[in-house]
């Protein structure tokens, strides 16, 4: 049994580079910079690495998990050996959930772009894949997972395995009818097919089943006028539902024979209840329907409280990436905590804990880039740093008063990177950026004065 992303990786070259592996440097810090083998396994979809002095342990992690690939010096460890090694060598991998990044350096730019533009190929195709060809990978996921030996079968014990790792609550006479039925050769073993059929049996739903039958005369496929019956009872489709149900057909029926007849099977009808289109949710819901010409003061804001943090608020670690996340959630307020910084450069941080710090600069730059996709930018700001403490960027120097004159004033052409990209009259007052300001005096950094209302 091949996975979608096996059969995908057999014809494209940097993944065939990718199979055979690479030395790579997996960087944590300035001081820890170490070579790991890096390999991307048969399946498609695991790249497995180790150091070559660790024997047989070695770590994993699976290129759906991967949300980007970012090149260059994107990450404030990369930035911090800039020095050392050019962009053209380095690139991130941002994963989703909590699993912090992982930032790599490879031994030349051609190696590096055969690694950045591969897992990319990766992440695209797992975005691309059809309803039944995401299925069958997340069988195949979990088949592996299941698989201790890798012998490419399962006996009961590793079924039983599987279950708990599935959080799935079953009696173990019952898991055991199911793999005897499954498995068709008697072998003892589940292997391919017959894993496949053990799913279906282990995700039947007889809710699902008895709508099924409800609509079916044959009890076995729902000829199109059945399912389109269905999609006018139950679905409330009014027009255009014959021409709908034949769409259906086409896109979610895994049996060919089936959609050959125009029928729909119970596996197709399973597959399209549970698939977008399925959805309870009026798919106009999805979309911009909202009226957003209204004042600020009309809507509720997704907002975040220090936001550059990306653990606890004592001893955790600031940086870009905490910007970045936040904005691509939907949060349209986010906290910046300014204090005085080496060299004349205001820094962000926790102010008074031991938590890291990222410059001022950086951050501005991350939320030019990551926030004004459409709409208005809220920034709470405290502000513990000299008034006239000056900072360049792209050669040019200005004053923070000036910045803030800047920032009140909307003036988006001082600083690119603050330019937001739509410029709509309709909607121009959600488009801009408002600064809460908390000005805390000098000498007593540690009792804020009253907030300063902003723009």
């Amino acid at each position: 049994m091949d996975s979608p992303q096996s059969l995908f990786a057999q014809g494209d070259e940097d993944l065939q580079v990718m199979k055979a592996g690479a030395m790579l440097r997996k960087v944590k810090s300035r001081s820890w910079k170490k070579q790991r083998h890096f390999h991307l396994q048969d399946d498609g979809q695991t790249i497995w690495y180790k150091s070559r002095w660790a024997g047989t342990g070695h770590s994993t992690f699976s290129v759906a998990d991967v949300e980007v690939v970012r090149e260059g010096h994107q990450s404030e460890i990369l930035l911090s050996i800039a020095d050392e090694f050019p962009a053209d060598l380095c690139f991130t991998l941002v994963f989703r959930g909590r699993r912090s990044n992982l930032d790599l350096v490879a031994e030349s730019p051609s190696e590096a772009q055969v690694w950045i533009r591969g897992i990319r190929k990766l992440i695209q195709n797992t975005e691309s894949m059809n309803d039944k060809e995401r299925l069958d990978q997340w069988i195949w996921d979990w088949f592996q997972k299941a698989d201790k030996n890798k012998d490419g079968r399962m006996n009961f014990k590793e079924v039983r395995t599987l279950l708990k790792m599935m959080n799935v609550d079953m009696n173990e006479e019952y898991a055991l009818r199911l793999f005897t039925m499954a498995d068709k050769s008697e072998s003892g073993y589940l292997e391919n097919e017959e894993f496949v059929q053990f799913y279906k049996m282990l995700t039947e739903r007889e809710d699902v089943w008895r709508v099924f039958q409800d609509y079916s005369r044959d009890g076995q496929t729902l000829t199109l006028a059945e399912l389109e019956d269905f999609l006018k009872q139950e679905q409330q489709e009014g027009e255009r539902s014959q021409e709908h149900a034949q769409e259906l057909i086409d896109r979610y029926e895994p049996s060919e024979n089936a959609k050959k007849h125009g029928a729909m099977s119970i596996d197709g009808f399973q597959t399209y209840l549970v698939s977008p289109e399925g959805a309870v949710l009026d798919p106009k819901c999805l979309t911009l329907h909202q009226d957003m010409s209204q004042p600020l003061s009309h809507y509720f804001i997704c907002s975040s409280h220090n936001t550059y943090l990306m653990e606890d608020q004592l001893r955790g670690q600031s940086s870009q990436e905490a910007y970045i996340q936040a904005l691509k959630r939907g949060c349209r307020c986010v906290e910046v905590d300014c204090w005085d910084g080496p060299n004349g450069e205001p820094v962000v941080y926790h102010g008074h804990t031991f938590t890291s710090k990222i410059l001022f600069r950086d951050v501005i730059t991350t939320l030019g880039e990551y926030a004004f996709k459409f709409y208005k930018m809220l920034t709470e700001r405290e502000n513990v740093w000299r008034v006239f403490q000056d900072y360049s960027r792209d050669g040019q120097t200005l004053t923070l008063a000036e910045l803030d004159d800047f920032l009140k004033q909307q003036q988006h052409h001082k600083i690119s990177c603050l330019q937001p990209y739509f410029t709509s009259s309709q909607k121009n007052d959600c488009k801009k950026t408002t600064v809460k300001v908390q000005h805390i005096p000098l000498g007593i950094p540690s009792v804020p004065s009253p907030c300063v209302p902003g723009v």
